[in-house]
């Protein structure tokens, strides 16, 4: 019998720290997996490795870190995935792929300690910004640990910043939501919008740069008072007029005491919070709503990478005419692959209807189905499958399949883009 998959499971996969954790279900909330070091556990796992060269024993996290310079040290491992496939340290080469498989096999181990006789149910790795090519290594990664796309999904900091803020108490998300973020691209504030005037609720987010006037190298060589008076005054103006009553704040750069400093000013008339797991924990939320577990069904979460439309078709379905959902807004445009069988009775088209959430507007796009005629009624099978090709443009896709022994397929294709 095989093992039932249970865990939720959210990664924070960062240039410099990776970070993971788990949804527990008696606490209802994403709980860190840290692994042991000395007396305690180290949840902050630096994304590194530090090779022995006698022993070839590979070290990670802090302890590579702090190994000596006998060791071959391979950082950036991130960098080394996005730019080649082969990279050379002190005359050794080595394949970037399979070191950062070598990195998620020993965090991902790290759940067997805490969960030893469960596995994965979803996975959700989210990485600083959209990266396609990333993206699909780490996908491709986790495919050979047997981790398909079915239960894994590879996500922003922003989209994992919106499940974050909105899986809060509600007063900490009736007004807008604000999130600086200070890491080595510098600083940029993040500002998440719920429209709430009809259900479901849009939630949106607006990121700005900000590094131009807080680049991460300010970090160095700047006192603490500089630092404090530059960030309250970026963080004022970003602030400016906006009715912002929460506000998070995460990242490497604000881990000196200036910062503590700093952000006693933002207090006045607003909740400030300060940690370095908000992503990690926002992709276990996702996680969890991701398996069909969530609590989040009255919210739709959009950013560039979502489709603001509900894909339908009208057919008889059940038992009874209907409209049968192929693509939900707030889907990532990229990872839509749905597909339906009809069977036409007396028709001689298809309607697909995209139904856009932000203008409340519906349109239905006709298909014909002149090229397929010849055939008696009720004797073809049609696939009608969705895709698309950008945010704005969806694919459909019509496939002859025949009708069994009676129809043989002509194994025709017909396919058509539609802007929505």
């Amino acid at each position: 019998m095989s093992e039932e998959r249970q865990l939720l499971v959210g990664i924070d996969l960062g240039r410099q720290i990776s970070q993971i954790s788990c949804f527990d279900n008696k606490i209802y909330e994403p709980v860190p997996v840290g692994r042991m070091r000395g007396d305690g556990r180290e949840y902050e796992i630096p994304v590194a490795f530090a090779i022995n060269k006698q022993t070839n024993e590979w070290l990670w996290g802090s302890d590579a870190v702090e190994a000596g310079e006998e060791f071959i040290h391979i950082n950036n491992l991130l960098e080394h995935l996005k730019s080649t496939e082969k990279f050379e340290v002190m005359g050794y080469t080595f394949r970037s792929k399979e070191v950062l498989k070598r990195f998620l096999i020993k965090e991902l181990s790290l759940l067997k300690e805490y969960y030893p006789n469960d596995t994965i149910k979803r996975l959700v790795i989210s990485i600083e910004d959209e990266d396609s090519k990333v993206a699909e290594k780490i996908a491709d990664i986790c495919e050979e640990l047997g981790i398909g796309a079915d239960r894994l999904v590879i996500q922003t900091h922003k989209q994992s910043y919106m499940y974050y803020a909105v899986s809060q108490a509600k007063e900490l998300w009736m007004n807008n939501v604000g999130m600086f973020e200070y890491n080595l691209d510098g600083l940029s504030y993040s500002q998440i919008s719920i429209d709430m005037k009809s259900l479901p609720y849009i939630v949106g987010v607006e990121k700005r740069a900000l590094s131009d006037v807080m680049p991460y190298e300010m970090l160095s060589g700047t006192d603490d008072a500089r630092l404090g008076y530059a960030f309250i005054n970026v963080a004022n103006t970003a602030l400016h007029k906006q009715m912002v009553t929460t506000i998070y704040v995460t990242g490497s750069g604000f881990e000196g005491r200036w910062a503590s400093d700093a952000l006693k000013s933002l207090c006045n008339g607003r909740r400030v919070f300060r940690g370095q797991n908000l992503f990690t924990k926002g992709a276990c939320y996702a996680a969890r709503e991701l398996s069909g577990e969530g609590k989040l069904k009255d919210f739709i979460f959009l950013d560039e990478d979502m489709i603001t439309t509900d894909i339908l078709i009208r057919t008889y379905h059940n038992a009874k005419f209907g409209e049968v959902v192929l693509a939900k807004a707030g889907s990532r445009w990229k990872e839509v692959d749905a597909s339906i069988d009809v069977i036409p009775d007396d028709e001689e088209e298809i309607q697909i209807i995209a139904r856009n959430v932000l203008l409340h507007e519906a349109k239905a796009h006709i298909l014909s189905l002149n090229g397929f005629t010849g055939r008696e009624n009720r004797m073809t099978r049609f696939t009608v499958r969705i895709r698309f090709a950008g945010k704005d443009t969806c694919i459909v896709t019509l496939k002859d399949n025949g009708f069994g022994e009676f129809c043989p397929s002509t194994n025709r294709v017909w396919e058509r883009y539609i802007d929505i």
